[in-house]
């Protein structure tokens, strides 16, 4: 039996890498697929191990629906969320930006990227047995819904110990998707599934470093 991923979403300029590595590496992937301006990738691969959902992000059912459509594929390994709060107008500052671009990103960004985390772990807590991966993009831009998104993700971490699934996040600094994709799928395999409620950070500062003052601090 194939190994099998499921990625929401698929067409962010992570998903669309993360899922090319699975796929790779001999994976089935079940991703999801918004329509919407915010997204930036297209999928131009004919892989039929590649099963493309249709996700209305605008519509707070359309989450609900995807992970009850996912019960039947028993053999989905792992789990994961990308994060991104990535805008159309990369350029402009989102006080700035006009009304109709502000509302796709909160709906995108904030309302459906919560939703389906929350109905997601729902369903894996029923199960009593998965892997769940957040997985937080560098954005491309300042974006005050990345801070908030952040926040969110450190509230699951928290409360690690009252789910029935494990649950590790993943921050992409400034490697490029392809080089995070790989740190990613060989991360995953080799650490963080004996993990939980941990960030996973390609470049971090040495442990030992942070014991040592900053000039000006106390």
């Amino acid at each position: 039996m194939e190994n099998t991923v499921f990625i929401a979403d698929q067409g962010t300029r992570y998903g669309r890498k993360i899922s090319d590595t699975f796929l790779a590496n001999s994976f089935r992937v079940i991703s999801t697929r918004v329509e919407t301006s915010v997204k930036t990738e297209n999928s131009d691969t004919n892989d039929s191990r590649l099963v493309s959902i249709k996700w209305n992000c605008f519509s707070p059912f359309s989450s609900k629906n995807i992970i009850l459509g996912l019960r039947p594929h028993q053999d989905i390994k792992y789990n994961v969320i990308i994060f991104s709060s990535s805008s159309a107008d990369k350029n402009t500052p989102l006080y700035l930006q006009n009304q109709s671009e502000i509302q796709k990103l909160l709906d995108y960004s904030l309302r459906s990227q919560i939703l389906i985390t929350h109905d997601l772990i729902a369903e894996l807590s029923r199960q009593k047995s998965s892997y769940l991966f957040l997985v937080l993009e560098n954005s491309e831009s300042e974006n005050p819904c990345r801070g908030f998104l952040k926040s969110f993700i450190n509230s699951i971490l928290a409360d690690q110990d009252n789910l029935n699934v494990t649950v590790n996040a993943f921050e992409a600094g400034k490697e490029t998707p392809e080089a995070f994709a790989d740190y990613f799928y060989s991360t995953v395999q080799d650490k963080a599934i004996k993990s939980k409620g941990k960030w996973f950070r390609q470049f971090q500062m040495p442990s030992f470093l942070n014991s040592i003052p900053m000039p000006g601090s106390r």
